[in-house]
């Protein structure tokens, strides 16, 4: 894993870069926030990977944080294709169901999502977190 300062980058097919780079994350927040919710975060960080490592398996994804105002946005970056459709921001109809929760809790957890394919597809969702000034 290649880390500088704010942004990680990895394959997705190595699990133990991607643990590493929510440790990242969450120390880089630590250090940078006033007011941080952490489980929010780690909890975004982790739906976001899943589904690239689901979705896009195989290729490199690249994880940076950015300023939002007085917040930080999470991107990733990934070689895939990204949604086939326009994706669900529901439960789904059966609670124990394998998929579908995610990007709920994502929604719910973060102040803003939003995603778009450019040269592979990008996500971006804006963390419960204060930066400090």
């Amino acid at each position: 894993m290649s880390v500088a300062q704010h942004a990680w980058f990895f394959e997705t097919d190595t699990a133990r870069d991607a643990l590493e780079g929510r440790h990242l994350l969450e120390r880089y927040l630590s250090n940078h926030c006033e007011n941080c919710d952490l489980f929010a975060a780690n909890l975004v960080f982790g739906e976001l990977i899943s589904n690239v490592i689901k979705h896009a398996p195989g290729g490199g994804v690249r994880v940076w944080l950015e300023p939002e105002g007085p917040r930080f946005a999470l991107c990733i970056k990934d070689d895939g294709k990204g949604f086939s459709k326009a994706p669900s921001f529901e439960l789904p109809a059966d609670p124990g169901s394998e998929s579908g929760r995610g990007l709920y809790l994502v929604k719910k957890l973060t102040c803003n999502f939003e995603y778009k394919r450019d040269d592979g597809f990008m996500v971006r969702a804006v963390l419960p977190v204060t930066r400090r000034s």
